[in-house]
């Protein structure tokens, strides 16, 4: 063998031992970055929720076995290599149920999200797996629409050092008619505080109309609070269950 081709195959050979490195570790797919961006904007994410938006985002829905949720055994498959790398935090919170996803410091350093890292709490998780379900379902009833949930608009807010400081709510949902405020309920708040959140939103010019999502007993005092409301900012608002099935106010 001459000394050209025996340099020529060595190079060719530290090549391919430099390129395995270097594509060594999992690889971010369409569907990955998008769950990476939800997880970083909703907090943290259900696994049950994983699975839904696996199914929502994949690129074969035909194949799913189950139509809208994807396998469990699937689901594990593909966040596996992603929490070795300790991307995502993952989590049984309360026994017997499933565990909670959320995003690592260097899960937020490696996306790129401008939001601090956040840990739920148990208190924390009834409100923010409602909050997960309405976005899933208005994600699916009306895809053409951007939802921006509130840890984004507290950074927003931060970022703005002028201007009047008012009640953020669970989301934001912006339209080709405009933006609609979302906010989800489970718990009742004082007749005061609730009233003065109904004023605020409602008083709010960045919003056309405010839609609330509540349980049975919440909606009873929504829909008095609201009869209180000056006329106009009566007229602001809509009520559903927790299911999106509107109510009357």
């Amino acid at each position: 063998m001459s000394m050209s081709r025996f340099a020529y195959d060595a190079s060719y050979s530290v090549s391919k031992v430099h390129r395995s490195r270097i594509n060594k570790g999992p690889q971010v797919t369409p569907r990955l970055e998008e769950l990476f961006r939800i997880v970083g904007q909703q907090g943290a994410l259900s696994f049950y929720h994983v699975q839904r938006w696996f199914a929502r985002l994949s690129p074969e829905p035909e194949r799913l076995k189950m139509p809208g949720e994807l396998s469990v055994e699937r689901t594990r498959k593909i966040l596996r290599p992603w929490l070795v790398e300790e991307l995502f935090c993952y989590r049984v919170i309360f026994a017997r149920q499933k565990a909670w996803l959320w995003l690592s410091q260097k899960g937020l350093k490696y996306t790129g999200l401008n939001m601090r890292y956040y840990e739920p709490s148990p208190a924390s998780l009834p409100h923010l797996q409602a909050v997960n379900e309405v976005r899933l379902l208005l994600a699916d009833r009306r895809p053409g629409d951007t939802w921006c949930s509130e840890r984004e608009l507290r950074v927003e807010l931060n970022a703005t050092t002028s201007g009047t400081r008012r009640h953020l709510p669970d989301a934001e949902l912006v339209t080709d008619k405009g933006i609609i405020a979302i906010e989800t309920e489970l718990t009742i708040k004082s007749e005061k505080r609730l009233h003065e959140i109904l004023l605020d939103l409602a008083s709010n010019d960045r919003y056309y109309t405010i839609w609330y999502f509540c349980s049975d007993q919440v909606h009873q005092a929504l829909a008095k609070e609201i009869q209180k409301l000056p006329p106009k900012a009566m007229t602001m608002f809509r009520l559903y269950d927790l299911q999106g099935r509107e109510r009357g106010s």
